[in-house]
């Protein structure tokens, strides 16, 4: 059922079934904030935050960010039943647990995270890392690299360090809005901004958000100049020791996949120690069989036409 508690209420039953920031009242806020229709459910046994997003022809799709949390089938019914009084086509969900769905054609979410558990001291912290990390760490130290909290004025910073690694690194960024509302929404309570620079030199940057006990390295961008400084180093360790020094038990690295584009970014995260968390995946629930193949085939065509 539509949900009628206050956010303090809300939050504090996302964060007794497990959920993450992506299902918090804050994230849900920030999503209105860009212009998208937002609609939460719970119950005794679930909670759920769905994204109304758009498709051609006045069609809609619905999706839950690393949800329903909880009982999945509550969820499910309440999504159904949104479904018949609006033009959804299907709902993309994310749930805790596998379901008898059809897999999406596409993760939002990636499946695989990277955590580290931060209830060690950081000497043990240090040790736990691979050799090479706590040598790149010391070095960006020696070569001068400082890391500092940003402020709002460093988005437009930021924003071109993200820019240099999606073109270097060949994968798709939001529009530069999406950013400025994330911090508008989101901080200061929930999201931090960390710069890595040399002589006031942007190296590297991240966005990094915290909800229940978990800090998340939710976007993050380096520079291609001064490589040798190993920032990127620095910037997470002490990221790392923010979040252990506010009370946070667990680092979220985000995605990995050894594979691909991802291979090199992936042992960069896994040098630092921690443990790999699977999740089920994403799965459609279709309410317009003939709408859902619809848009189906358009994705695969336009896959087609932008790989050729």
């Amino acid at each position: 059922m539509i949900s009628n508690l206050s956010q303090e209420a809300w939050d504090t039953k996302v964060i007794e079934l497990s959920g993450s920031i992506l299902q918090s009242w804050v994230w849900g806020e920030f999503q209105q904030s860009l212009g998208q229709k937002i609609f939460r459910f719970s119950d005794e046994t679930s909670a759920s935050l769905a994204i109304e997003t758009a498709l051609p022809m006045g069609k809609k799709y619905l999706y839950c960010p690393r949800g329903p949390l909880g009982d999945p089938q509550s969820a499910l019914a309440d999504l159904k039943k949104l479904s018949e009084d609006h033009s959804v086509v299907f709902a993309r969900v994310e749930p805790q647990v596998k379901l008898d769905l059809p897999a999406s054609p596409k993760e939002t979410q990636p499946s695989h995270n990277w955590m580290l558990s931060l209830d060690k001291e950081e000497e043990e912290l240090l040790m736990r890392m691979k050799p090479k990390t706590r040598y790149n760490i010391n070095l960006a130290q020696r070569k001068g690299v400082m890391v500092r909290e940003g402020s709002k004025p460093d988005l437009i910073m930021l924003y071109k360090l993200f820019l240099e690694t999606a073109a270097r690194n060949k994968f798709k960024l939001h529009p530069q809005n999406y950013y400025w509302q994330m911090f508008e929404t989101l901080a200061p309570n929930c999201l931090k901004i960390l710069v890595a620079e040399y002589k006031r030199q942007p190296l590297a940057g991240m966005i990094l958000t915290v909800f229940s006990d978990t800090a998340t390295y939710l976007h993050g961008g380096s520079s291609h100049q001064m490589k040798e400084a190993m920032a990127p180093y620095l910037l997470h360790w002490e990221a790392i020791k923010l979040a252990k020094r506010a009370g946070f038990t667990t680092y979220d690295f985000g995605g990995i996949n050894s594979f691909g584009s991802w291979a090199g970014i992936t042992r960069f995260k896994k040098s630092f120690g921690g443990y790999e968390v699977n999740y089920p995946g994403s799965y459609d629930l279709v309410f317009s069989p003939i709408w859902y193949n619809v848009y189906k085939n358009a994705r695969l065509l336009r896959k087609i036409l932008t790989t050729h």
